[in-house]
């Protein structure tokens, strides 16, 4: 399982930010957008910002936490 950390996304003012265990980053979008709604998928597939943490101890993909943006 991966760790993947999502900035720049779930943006209002500012940027938002999200932390996902997935096994690729297909999967990851699959994830995000079923959380956040086909809305969001923009921020996903054009403003994220990807750092990915290899083999962590998470055992189910998922959404960790996530936070949105303000003003």
């Amino acid at each position: 399982m991966k760790l993947f950390i999502l900035n720049n996304v779930l943006a209002d003012w500012t940027s938002g930010m999200a932390v996902i265990a997935a096994e690729s980053k297909e999967q990851c979008r699959e994830l995000f957008i079923k959380e956040f709604s086909e809305y969001h998928a923009r921020d996903f597939d054009e403003f994220a910002r990807f750092t990915v943490i290899e083999s962590v101890g998470v055992e189910e993909a998922g959404i960790i936490e996530y936070v949105y943006g303000g003003g």
